[in-house]
């Protein structure tokens, strides 16, 4: 919901959105889920793909659970972010990308790093405007909130459905 607002507020509201949750994607995915590959990259590949962040060029990227990922898929983001650039597997050529990365985690980074789970550099390119949001479970709203449309109003205690069940 967070990254959501952040794009939808942003310059580059109109631009797509890629969504990945690293938690859920193996470490050989990752690679081929982000950057694409080329056809012929490895058993299976009969077409080209474009990657995550291809797809999302001028738009953004937002990687759900991004503490999960593994020390070479950091590298490999690393890498990315300082560079503007992805390499598609199977290929040799470099393409640009303009992508913004949002990132969220279930865990403090800042205890990650120094934990020497998750990199330092990474952190770094990842922590330029932190938003800290509480877990839903320690927040009360209504499933109308959540899902931004308005209904009914809410019960008084006092009140009662407008029907009855048997007894």
């Amino acid at each position: 919901m967070v990254a959501s607002a952040v794009r939808r507020l942003s310059p580059r509201a109109a631009r797509p959105l890629c969504s990945l949750n690293c938690a859920a994607v193996t470490e050989e995915l990752f690679e081929a889920e982000l950057f694409g590959f080329a056809r012929g990259a490895f058993t299976g590949a009969v077409r080209e793909r474009r990657g995550l962040f291809e797809e999302a060029d001028t738009g953004a990227v937002f990687l759900d659970e991004v503490a999960e990922l593994s020390a070479r898929a950091q590298a490999k983001l690393l890498r990315t972010l300082q560079e503007g650039e992805i390499r598609r597997l199977g290929e040799n050529r470099p393409r640009r990308v303009d992508v913004r990365v949002i990132a969220a985690t279930n865990r403090p980074l800042a205890d990650e790093v120094e934990a020497g789970r998750f990199r330092r550099d990474l952190w770094y390119r990842l922590d330029v405007v932190r938003i800290a949001a509480a877990p839903l479970r320690g927040r009360p709203v209504t499933c109308d909130s959540c899902r931004g449309v308005s209904g009914p109003r809410p019960l008084e205690p006092s009140e009662t459905l407008p029907f009855s069940t048997p007894n």
